[in-house]
């Protein structure tokens, strides 16, 4: 089941139609200095957001001459529909509840007491040296990580001492609370929660800790639960957290742009301008910021057919995905850098690889490992926290370069810190 929802999140659909219900939603992406809410006024348009830092605004208009007459004003380089896109790859995949992890907090197995109970599941760590980092003073103290996501369990034990609440935002209007939805009628797998996790859970007794387990988190919510959402809330979620101060961006999500699909080959390169100001907004204002490099097994260096967002954009760290094959068999002598089957690849878009999981295992046979008993293959996945169901908090496995970029953005918070 696991490895069948994994390949079935290999080419996920990519644009989802209109951002509005009734009038016509538009990016506007102006020159410098462009005065655009004259000119969408003038072109009979409604602006309904503006991203004053990037020289963009969000329009809407009932009219059907709306679009070619406001792209005929000066100061305007581009009107284009404001589409939802499926940004999330949604994986469902096996999940542990807070009531199994708590019931081991006192003599948790394979752990002598100086970590949470869930760290022998966390060979992620492993693979990045993150204990190392630990033992030589290096945290992530005093660094604050923006996670751009869907939605996010506010509440989690392993993620709320480290969350902050005052600064943590939703872009969408659907507010900023993970629960069930298409994607995930239960409400257990939460993207945005278990890529918080793997940053800076809280080195607290009980679950999992992140790579930089003393981090401070600042939530943004840019996709709807279910894993899709605007370019334009994306581009407001950069801005608003670089204008938050935060030292990292962590963006585990992208789409894959064919062209002649929703829009057109002119508008795919005018999004590439707008998003590619607002990383280098944020990369101006200080922070650094990271993305994952997508999961459809391409070599970038050599597929051109689709438009990498926001992975090929400048200003950013594009990270790949790696894994170990068969970790629980033999995890004294196990390679845990392995490309992942699905990661894209490429040197002239990928900065850098870090743990992602996979899958790749081909026995079917069962492994213990930190108390719990699961197909040997899970196991080399990337174990982290997840949602809220009936008032319990559940951790899960899953795998991406959704999973690797926490990872590598853990790892930048060490180095600022």
């Amino acid at each position: 089941m696991i490895r069948s929802l994994l390949a079935a999140a290999i080419g996920a659909t990519v644009l989802l139609g209109s951002g509005a219900a009734s009038a016509a939603s538009y990016i506007v992406v102006g020159a410098p200095g462009a005065k655009l809410d004259r000119a969408v006024q003038a072109a009979g348009g409604t602006v309904t957001k503006r991203l004053t830092a990037i020289d963009t605004v969000v329009a809407e208009s009932d009219s059907n001459a709306f679009k070619r007459a406001l792209a005929s004003r000066s100061g305007v380089l581009a009107v284009v529909p404001n589409v939802h896109v499926r940004m999330i790859d949604p994986v469902a995949q096996e999940s542990v509840s807070e009531a199994d992890v708590h019931a081991e907090a006192v003599n948790p197995p394979n752990n002598d007491g100086t970590y949470d109970t869930r760290y022998p599941l966390l060979w992620g760590l492993d693979a990045v040296d993150a204990p190392e980092a630990w033992a030589a003073g290096t945290t992530g103290a005093g660094v604050r990580v923006a996670v751009l996501d869907g939605g996010f369990n506010m509440n989690h034990p392993d993620l709320a001492p480290n969350i902050n609440y005052a600064l943590s935002a939703d872009m969408t209007g659907e507010g900023i609370a993970y629960g069930p939805n298409s994607d995930d009628p239960t409400g257990v797998f939460s993207h945005g929660t278990h890529v918080a996790g793997t940053i800076a859970a809280a080195r607290n007794g009980i679950g999992v800790i992140g790579v930089a387990p003393d981090a401070e988190l600042v939530l943004v919510k840019v996709l709807f639960n279910y894993g899709s959402g605007s370019f334009a809330d994306v581009f407001d979620g950069i801005i608003y957290a670089a204008n938050a101060d935060a030292d990292v961006i962590n963006m585990s999500l992208g789409a894959d742009i064919p062209q002649g699909i929703g829009i057109g080959s002119n508008e795919v390169a005018a999004l590439r301008v707008a998003l590619g100001r607002a990383i280098n907004y944020a990369y101006q204002s200080g922070a650094t910021v990271v993305i994952a490099a997508g999961n459809d097994g391409r070599n970038l260096d050599k597929d051109k057919s689709l438009t990498v967002f926001p992975a090929q954009l400048t200003s950013a760290i594009a990270i790949s995905a790696t894994a170990p094959i068969g970790w629980a068999v033999d995890p004294t002598n196990t390679s845990l850098d392995y490309l992942a089957s699905y990661s894209n690849y490429g040197r002239s878009v990928v900065d850098f690889a870090a743990p992602g999981g996979d899958a790749a295992y081909p026995g079917n046979e069962n492994c213990l490992i930190g108390g719990l008993v699961r197909a040997c293959y899970v196991f080399d996945l990337v174990f982290s926290t997840g949602g809220n169901v009936g008032g319990a908090n559940f951790f899960f496995w899953s795998a991406g370069t959704s999973m690797a970029t926490p990872h590598a953005a853990g790892i930048a918070a060490l180095i600022i810190g």
